[in-house]
């Protein structure tokens, strides 16, 4: 099998050029140690950890579980301030010894050289190609652009994931990593095709033996198709792709009101709901983001077979074009 060594690989310290996403309230420890050691790069996240006390214990525990590098997603709500909070993520970070800082919702720059004091690199998620460039204007060490096929939080515009990305390699310097719709070897080579060193997976990595989210949202990502998301939000312009089942059935329905606003819909997309939803299996509560690419999940499995089978299929698929290359 091809190495695909990268420069995601190179700067991020990483066998194979492949990270998880953030994964909000699905983003466990063993889930992150799993993927680390299997090669890849494991993340977990802040909003999983309100108390910081926790928060390290479990950054030490994922440190005593593997040598390899670990990540850590901090996203920050546009327009709110929560600078000095982040800045005791972050620090504890350092002293813990994660390796990489995932950042996305605004500008990172004020966090940036805090990071890097740390001996942390930084990863900035974005919707948008002209984001990306932004982003390496901040002075991070690498960059995602998700398209609109993703879980999560795509771009108002919906551009999908073969022009943003295509774009984003075109403008930017710096390593430029893709995430929507890839979950296996095929798209894997097709967005190192297209220029990128690496690619983010959320979706895929849901559906993991070691992922803490109950069964019955596992078995409902390998029991539907691509046309089984629904984009809830766009009414408090916070745009999200989730599953479609009763809760964003509810919440559109919610927003066809002249002025909704935030409150109104948070007792259906809050994240205590989400995490409610998750423990107890029930599939109709809560905003579950998947991604389009449910429809190419069929099984699950654990992260490290995922990441195997994933760098086989992107070498077949590489000696494919290689074979196309010489007739």
């Amino acid at each position: 099998m091809a190495n695909f060594k990268t420069r995601m690989t190179e700067v991020l310290g990483i066998e194979y050029p492949i990270m998880c996403g953030g994964l909000q309230n699905a983003a466990n420890p063993e889930l992150a140690v799993a993927i680390s050691e299997a090669g890849g790069l494991g993340i977990t996240n802040i909003s999983m950890y309100p108390d910081f006390d926790n928060f390290r214990s479990t950054m030490r525990w994922m440190r005593e579980h593997t040598k390899k590098p670990l990540a850590v997603n901090v996203s920050m709500i546009p327009n709110i301030d929560m600078g000095d909070k982040i800045r005791q993520y972050l620090t504890i970070c350092g002293e813990e010894g994660i390796n990489v800082i995932e950042t996305s919702g605004k500008d990172p720059a004020e966090f940036v050289p805090l990071i890097h004091s740390l001996g942390m690199k930084i990863v900035h998620k974005v919707p948008m190609a002209r984001h990306a460039l932004k982003a390496q204007k901040s002075g991070v060490d690498c960059v995602t652009v998700v398209g609109s096929e993703a879980a999560g939080h795509p771009s108002p515009d919906l551009i999908g994931t073969m022009v943003v990305a295509n774009k984003a390699v075109e403008l930017c310097s710096i390593p430029v990593l893709v995430g929507g719709g890839i979950c296996n070897g095929r798209s894997m080579a097709a967005a190192l095709a297209l220029g990128a060193e690496g690619v983010v997976i959320g979706t895929r990595f849901l559906t993991t033996s070691e992922c803490s989210i109950s069964q019955n949202h596992k078995n409902w990502i390998i029991d539907h198709s691509e046309k089984d998301t629904v984009l809830c939000q766009r009414a408090i312009k916070n745009m999200i792709r989730v599953a479609h089942n009763a809760a964003a059935d509810e919440c559109l329905e919610m927003e066809k009101k002249p002025g909704v606003t935030l409150q109104d819909l948070m007792p259906i997309i809050s994240g205590a709901v989400g995490r409610q939803a998750y423990q107890s299996g029930d599939t109709s509560r809560g905003m579950f983001a998947v991604g389009q690419d449910i429809g190419l999940i069929s099984d699950i499995k654990p992260a490290k077979e995922i990441i195997e089978e994933m760098i086989k299929e992107a070498t077949q698929a590489v000696d494919r074009l290689e074979a196309l290359a010489k007739t």
